[in-house]
C-alpha cells in the first residue's frame, strides 16, 4: 500500500479555550475549534462564510496551546486531516474529522506575536 499525500495548512482564530487533558500513559491531548473565514460566490454574489474545524494537538505541542491558546488568538495550523469511524449506541456508524497538529504559528496581534511552538520544542 503507498502512502498518499495529506498535508494541511489552515489560517483561523481559536473559537474556544483548549481542553488539555493526559492520556494514562501521562502524554498530553489538547483539542480545541477553530474558526475560518473565507468568501464564496452564491448566485454571483459575493458572501462571507466561515468554516469550523476541530484541532487535535500532542505532547509538547499540546500543553503550548493548553497554555498560550485562547479565544481569538488568530493562528496558521499545519497539519493532516485524520477521520474517526464508531457505532453510536443505536449501532449507526459516525464520523469526524479533526485536524491533527503538527505546527501551530501565532499571528500578529496575539499576545506573542511570531511565537512558534517549533522554536521551544527545539529547547
Amino acid at each position: 500500500m503507498e502512502n498518499n499525500v495529506n498535508i494541511l495548512v489552515l489560517q483561523g482564530g481559536v473559537v474556544r479555550e483548549p481542553e488539555l487533558m493526559y492520556t494514562a500513559s501521562g502524554l498530553a491531548k489538547s483539542s480545541f475549534p477553530i474558526a475560518n473565514n473565507c468568501v464564496a460566490f452564491k448566485n454571483g454574489t459575493k458572501e462571507q462564510e466561515v468554516n469550523y474545524f476541530d484541532v487535535v494537538a500532542w505532547g509538547k505541542l499540546a500543553e503550548i496551546c493548553g497554555t498560550y491558546l485562547k479565544r481569538g488568538t488568530r493562528v496558521i495550523i499545519s497539519g493532516k486531516l485524520r477521520q474517526s469511524r464508531w457505532k453510536n449506541d443505536e449501532g449507526k456508524t459516525r464520523t469526524r474529522v479533526s485536524i491533527i497538529a503538527q505546527d501551530i504559528k501565532f499571528l500578529p496581534g496575539n499576545r506573542k506575536p511570531g511565537y512558534s511552538p517549533q522554536r521551544e520544542k527545539a529547547t
